[in-house]
């Protein structure tokens, strides 16, 4: 490979890594949080009683019913993400979670409007609920990551030195994948 163009793919793989660095962090610190159960919480419930004898089939129906609701107390509007499971109609965000449901403790519906802590903010955004922005930021960063994978192993296999112990390393890393899914463990 000519020095030319090996420099274009360090400099490549130096501007992806550093604009998508605080992202990546954001994805690891929540993913590693995840897989110890530690997920956030809900900083704040609230609880609105809904004045309609049946629950809404469309969700644009439910939307125009919640959206006021939301309007009249305050509260950020809609997130985008929708969800009409259980018997409810659910919109995920990064920052808060909004249903329109049965009331838990009487006959009616009510609107459940949670807002979460950062943790669970962050972990909103991994599970890619924190609307298109984010949602298309993420799609890049997977991009961006194996890129850089694949230009760091290029560049590599480019050197002498390197060649068979970076083969060995691509080889251990598939074998070790291969077991570990082959056996469950």
């Amino acid at each position: 490979m000519k020095a030319k163009v090996r420099l274009l793919w360090m400099k490549l793989h130096a501007y992806f890594s550093c604009f998508f660095l605080p992202l990546t962090l954001i994805y690891i610190l929540s993913g590693v949080l995840y897989m110890f159960d530690i997920r956030g919480d809900v900083r704040q419930e609230y609880t609105y009683p809904v004045g309609i004898e049946k629950m809404p089939e469309s969700e644009s129906a439910a939307q125009e019913i919640v959206s006021q609701i939301l309007a009249d107390n305050d509260h950020m509007s809609l997130p985008s993400d929708y969800s009409d499971r259980r018997g409810a109609h659910n919109w995920y965000g990064f920052k808060q979670q909004v249903s329109l449901q049965a009331a838990k403790d009487s006959e009616g519906f009510e609107v459940i409007v949670k807002e979460f802590d950062v943790f669970r903010s962050f972990l909103m955004i991994h599970k890619g609920h924190a609307g298109i922005w984010f949602w298309v930021l993420g799609i890049f960063l997977g991009l961006s990551l194996t890129f850089s994978l694949v230009s760091g192993v290029i560049i590599t296999l480019q050197l002498p030195q390197l060649k068979k112990p970076s083969l060995a390393m691509i080889g251990a890393g598939l074998a070790s994948f291969v077991v570990f899914f082959i056996t469950g463990v």
